[in-house]
């Protein structure tokens, strides 16, 4: 086409020709794939470097710690061999691995007391703790911070607490491979707290950060990486660090005091002049995890928020663990009375009491405040969750109490679930199995069995059942989760159980 115009002539050097849609979806494509191989260099690399604990903790924020349940502690390792009795096999933890040890001589891990670790005579505690906490290498009084428990390579050490992985190391000096746990809703006498326990000189490590641990799962195996000292050998290093230490895992003293305090690592350690750093942010690890064995988680009032029941709980953290189940069960036989029509009644156990202080015309109502008092306590009040069943006379003698005895034919149980959470009621089902793993028909076993979520928020009904509860070996509760992400459903008293993780499809 040519265009006259005053004098000039225009014309065309080449046709424009429109892309055709094949060549435009080749472009886009082009593009799409530049923009992806972008992305996946970016993740890669952010991944690579820091995990995906890390990127996702970035997007979506950390784990919601009040979703995490305490319900008290195991030793870091549950069995150790007698060394005596296994150097009569020729066994020696310096030659041979924890699967190599005769099942005879295997003991649980001794209690952690002063006096028998630090005796003449041979004891297991001797010889099982061999570095104490604010002790040293070489004295009985030091700076080291934590407590080195002796063990065959290859001994599985679990968690102590629920609770969230907070930091995975691999490293050749130092803690060598190492883990740290975050432990929240502690007890501490005044409210709840926050704990961090390491397990270090690991072997294997089998968690990764980020992941939500079960008290007693097990979390890697017993070695002697890192900077280990003398004729320790093989051996798991335990600490425990509160909220408040500068960083995690706390160690009182750095290189560079001790260069200029001319003193060596080994010297600083059996030396006192850290141990001020090491009460302050510090706990005796083991002497921990024995107080807490035998914890009962309080039962939290319908319609109280958490906080008001972790600075009130319902039973002191000084009772035994026979006079918590006490309570307990005097506290039911109350309700049912209550509901019967019993105006009052006090069931004592030694000098602390549980007293109902509403009359059974108000129950309807509201479910009856209840009064713990104790000589030197005064009285905090918390409001059951309201019971179903009445019976018209009971004692704290004859009501029954949960119990690890007198289960019969049932050797544990199972729960199953569909994985997933909803936000609607689920069923999940608990079911009591022999020791084949088959239903047992009609379930016998002493006590009672409560279900609690470990870890997460739901409201679970009936969160309370006995052998009649079992029809041809199952019981059924319902679930409902209360915006939690993950959920784990377990059982306490007659049995301990955990199920696997029901997580949210969104």
């Amino acid at each position: 086409m040519t265009i006259q115009l005053i004098g000039f002539r225009v014309r065309t050097v080449y046709k424009v020709r429109k892309p055709r849609v094949l060549q435009l979806a080749k472009q886009k494509l082009s593009f799409m794939v530049a923009s992806l191989s972008i992305c996946a260099f970016v993740m890669g690399n952010m991944v690579g470097q820091h995990g995906w604990y890390v990127f996702w903790k970035t997007v979506l924020g950390a784990e919601n710690d009040s979703m995490i349940a305490f319900v008290g502690t195991v030793p870091p390792i549950a069995k150790i061999p007698d060394y005596q009795q296994w150097a009569k096999y020729g066994g020696s933890k310096e030659l041979h691995t924890f699967k190599q040890i005769p099942q005879d001589v295997l003991r649980d891990l001794p209690t952690y007391d002063t006096a028998s670790i630090t005796s003449s005579d041979y004891t297991l505690a001797k010889q099982a703790y061999s570095t104490m906490w604010a002790g040293g290498y070489n004295t009985t009084q030091g700076s080291h911070a934590g407590v080195d428990i002796d063990a065959p390579r290859g001994t599985p050490v679990v968690s102590i607490a629920n609770g969230v992985v907070e930091m995975v190391k691999r490293q050749p000096n130092g803690f060598g491979n190492h883990i740290l746990i975050r432990h929240p809703n502690v007890p501490d006498g005044n409210g709840v707290t926050t704990l961090y326990s390491t397990y270090a000189h690991l072997d294997e490590i089998l968690v990764t950060e980020g992941t939500v641990v079960h008290k007693g799962q097990n979390i890697g195996t017993v070695g002697n990486t890192g900077l280990v000292f003398g004729a320790t050998g093989y051996h798991l290093y335990f600490q425990v660090d509160i909220a408040d230490a500068p960083f995690h895992p706390y160690w009182p003293f750095t290189s560079t005091e001790i260069a200029s305090a001319g003193m060596s690592f080994v010297k600083a350690v059996d030396s006192v002049a850290y141990q001020d750093r090491l009460f302050r942010y510090t706990l005796s690890p083991m002497l921990f995890v024995q107080k807490y064995e035998g914890y009962v988680r309080p039962v939290i009032a319908q319609g109280a928020s958490s906080s008001s029941v972790a600075s009130k709980p319902v039973i002191a953290d000084n009772v035994s663990a026979s006079e918590r189940l006490k309570l307990f069960a005097s506290e039911r036989a109350r309700q049912r009375m209550a509901r019967a029509g019993v105006t009052t009644v006090v069931a004592s156990s030694s000098s602390r009491s549980i007293v109902a202080v509403e009359t059974a015309s108000s129950v309807s109502s509201s479910a009856p405040a209840v009064q713990e008092s104790s000589s030197s306590s005064s009285a905090s009040s918390v409001q059951p969750e309201p019971v179903v069943d009445v019976i018209k006379t009971a004692s704290i003698e004859d009501t029954p109490l949960p119990s690890t005895n007198n289960t019969a034919d049932v050797d544990h149980l199972t729960i199953q679930h569909s994985g997933k959470l909803s936000k609607t009621w689920q069923k999940v089902t608990i079911r009591a199995v022999d020791k084949n793993g088959d239903p047992v028909s009609s379930p016998s076993f002493g006590g009672r069995l409560y279900v609690i979520a470990e870890f997460g928020d739901a409201a679970i009904r009936p969160s309370e059942l006995g052998p009649l509860d079992f029809v041809n070996g199952t019981a059924t509760v319902n679930v409902l989760s209360k915006g939690t992400k993950t959920l784990f459903i377990s059982t306490r008293g007659a049995f301990t159980t955990v199920s696997a993780p029901m997580i949210s499809e969104k």
